[in-house]
């Protein structure tokens, strides 16, 4: 009778240390994902100061203009033949 009782009260601890275990690893696990994205944000935070002070830079260039490309001119109607004979059409799968 006393080896019966010992075994439930060795059945009952192995249970209890398996769920502070998996308490542990969860508290483990949310304290890592909360740091990285914390880590995450302020890295995000710094490379928005970085572009909005480059931005500003340029900005309060005299010759900022010439910095940037003008963008290419878009196809005109003479040109627009020209351009769809070079489409080639592309193969479509359908299922």
């Amino acid at each position: 009778m006393n080896r019966h009782n010992v075994n439930r009260t060795q059945s009952a601890v192995v249970p209890m240390q398996q769920l502070l275990f998996l308490g542990m690893a969860l508290l483990l696990t949310l304290a890592v994902g909360l740091f990285h994205h914390s880590w995450q944000t302020a890295r995000l935070a710094d490379q928005v100061a970085a572009q909005t002070a480059l931005l500003t830079q340029l900005r309060a260039t005299p010759h900022a203009s010439t910095l940037v490309k003008a963008a290419e001119p878009l196809a005109s109607a003479e040109n627009a033949p020209a351009v769809l004979e070079r489409v080639e059409p592309q193969q479509r799968w359908v299922f």
